[in-house]
């Protein structure tokens, strides 16, 4: 449940509490106005027979009619109600109802109940009648246990209709405030989600707001300082790469002018002394056959090294020489199981020396990763130098596309080949074709030939 439907519900549940609360109140003042109402006609009831008690002995006249309840008439009582005058001996006893309303039931059965529970709409209210010393009945004022709740019903209706209305359109304008409110944070989260997919240029925008402005300076500093290191991490990458590469070109040379200079003499000095000792020792030939062969076999294992380490093509004869050679070794190492094939659009001399070693080096891991777990029949080479430079490199196999195999962390599969991608500041995707087989998708921006 997201914040404003949060908000929005809680503020619900206080407006139902109010409801409920004025509700209460709204009862509570309905009853004690009843109680007051009766007390007050008793009161009055009660005055007008001391007042006639009064003329009474005042008189010395008897003979009227007590209590006089033509009296009562022209007290205004609850409508409803029955006032009765309980005298010591039965012959005073006087009763009058006001039937001027009639008793109806215009309110609902259930509230009906749920008014006499918590409620006492029938209450009788008592007063003593008493005049020098002597006590000469009691007033009874009892209400209308229909027309008290009728009117409850009445009072409730017209006061939750106000209340109801007013509580719907505060309800209205706090959601009206609160989606305005948090505006804000749904720019917050939007600008955040961009940010986590890579895209770091986006800054977020000032608020009105002190909290959300705040916020938004906090995280646009966070990523400047993200972008920032980011930045260089990615020199460091490619400083390293590059490093890497001028040890592996540094190794090359020394295995090639040293180990193979003295490999070379070592074969030249073993045939030599093979053709000498055909005719002086026939019998050590064989040993030295031996020795040449273990050379010749040393000599190829350092041909394959210097290949992986830094093949003499790239240097002297540049990347589309290069490549043409790795295809045509894969091909002889393959016998016929894996054909490979190369396409190349564009001129591949452009590209600075950096951007060329990299693509090498990218084909290179693509090729093994196809040789050691694809068991694929044919597989496709395709570079392609755009003319909004950048360059497009696919590579595509028929084979089995097995994701898992990419995942080695010693260089090498996808790990390896993501790290340069990124270091360079290229994209990556990888998908399956419908037969089957993995599409390597790598763009590589052409800012390495600014830097060359």
């Amino acid at each position: 449940m997201n914040l404003q439907l949060q908000l929005f519900v809680r503020i619900l549940i206080i407006a139902v509490i109010c409801i409920v609360s004025s509700a209460w109140y709204v009862l509570y003042q309905t009853n004690q106005q009843a109680l007051n109402e009766a007390e007050a006609t008793a009161s009055r009831i009660e005055h007008q027979i001391r007042q006639q008690l009064l003329q009474m002995f005042q008189r010395y006249d008897f003979t009227q009619s007590f209590p006089d309840i033509g009296l009562w008439n022209k007290i205004d009582s609850v409508p409803g109600s029955c006032t009765q005058f309980l005298s010591r001996t039965q012959s005073r006893q006087r009763s009058l109802c006001n039937a001027t309303q009639a008793s109806n039931k215009d309110y609902p059965i259930w509230f009906g109940h749920f008014y006499t529970q918590f409620f006492n709409p029938g209450v009788e209210v008592k007063r003593s009648v008493n005049f020098n010393a002597i006590k000469y009945g009691t007033i009874l004022v009892t209400l209308n246990v229909d027309i008290e709740t009728a009117r409850a019903w009445h009072n409730l209706q017209a006061a939750l209709g106000v209340l109801v209305v007013t509580i719907m359109a505060l309800c209205c304008l706090v959601f009206i405030t609160i989606n305005r409110m948090l505006k804000p944070a749904k720019d917050i989260v939007a600008g955040l989600e961009k940010m986590r997919a890579g895209d770091l240029a986006i800054r977020l925008p000032d608020f009105d707001i002190a909290e959300w402005k705040r916020t938004s300076h906090a995280i646009n500093a966070l990523v400047s300082t993200q972008q920032n290191i980011m930045a260089e991490n990615k020199q460091l990458s490619i400083k390293i790469m590059n490093t890497q590469e001028e040890e592996h070109r540094y190794i090359s040379r020394e295995l090639h002018d040293e180990f193979g200079q003295c490999l070379a003499g070592i074969n030249a000095v073993t045939t030599s002394a093979s053709q000498s000792a055909k005719n002086s020792c026939p019998e050590i030939v064989e040993e030295l056959n031996s020795i040449r062969h273990i050379t010749g076999h040393m000599m190829s294992a350092l041909r394959d090294l210097l290949t992986r380490l830094r093949p003499a093509e790239l240097d002297e004869l540049g990347l589309e020489t290069s490549l043409k050679q790795l295809i045509k070794s894969w091909n002889q190492r393959s016998s016929g199981k894996t054909h490979y094939s190369l396409s190349l659009v564009g001129n591949m001399d452009e590209l600075a020396e950096t951007l060329a070693v990299h693509t090498y080096r990218i084909v290179q891991e693509c090729l093994t990763n196809i040789a050691k777990h694809a068991s694929a029949e044919h597989a496709e080479v395709n570079i392609n130098i755009q003319e909004e430079n950048a360059l497009s490199l696919i590579i595509k196999d028929d084979g089995v596309a097995d994701l898992s195999a990419f995942s080695s962390s010693n260089g090498l599969g996808l790990l390896g080949i993501h790290e340069r991608v990124a270091a360079l500041g290229g994209d990556l995707s990888l998908d399956t074709q419908i037969n089957g087989g993995l599409v390597v998708t790598i763009i590589l921006p052409m800012t390495q030939k600014a830097e060359a």
